[in-house]
């Protein structure tokens, strides 16, 4: 499964469940323990706009409008930014330097993972492919690197025997799934 491809499936899951937010939803506490499921979805607006910005243009932030139209219009446009800028080289992000393609990757990540702590912070599910699952987990363990733990990531979880590829990556990401 290529970046792209598997971008552009975790975007309609995660807005899938943007969209089965209800007002009173938007206060509830999440698995991240320091955010909101609003300010999950704040989040994932920043990091999109940000990923665009790393891919060299610049994403302007909706402010206004429902969550799951914002998340979608951001991400939608750091995937455009990244399929013009391609996934050669290697670009900064924050404080680390990485290649090109596995930048790109934070996209599906960020998506998938916050789509999951706002689907169980609200009691539903996230709907994803296998197979977009585990191409996301076996980036992340190339993304969540250790010296991103306690700062960006909390430490791993141990996922129970049997746990589906879901819930490994939502384990690895420092959640208890």
């Amino acid at each position: 499964m290529e970046t792209f491809d598997c971008a552009a499936i975790a975007l309609p899951a995660c807005l899938a469940v943007l969209r089965r937010l209800g007002p009173d939803d938007l206060g509830r506490p999440t698995p991240c323990a320091e955010y909101t499921v609003e300010g999950v979805g704040e989040h994932v607006v920043r990091s999109m706009v940000l990923l665009a910005s790393v891919a060299g243009e610049q994403a302007g932030d909706p402010m206004a409008g429902a969550l799951d139209a914002r998340v979608g219009a951001v991400a939608e446009a750091a995937l455009a930014a990244w399929r013009r800028r391609g996934l050669d080289g290697s670009v900064a992000v924050g404080r680390s330097t990485l290649p090109a393609g596995l930048a790109a990757e934070i996209i599906p990540l960020e998506l998938l993972v916050h789509g999951w702590d706002i689907a169980r912070a609200t009691g539903g599910d996230i709907d994803v492919p296998v197979e977009v699952t585990a191409h996301v987990l076996d980036r992340a363990g190339r993304l969540i690197t250790p010296d991103k733990r306690g700062r960006s990531f909390a430490a791993e979880v141990v996922a129970a025997p049997g746990a589906t590829i879901l819930q490994r990556l939502i384990a690895f990401t420092g959640r208890a799934p």
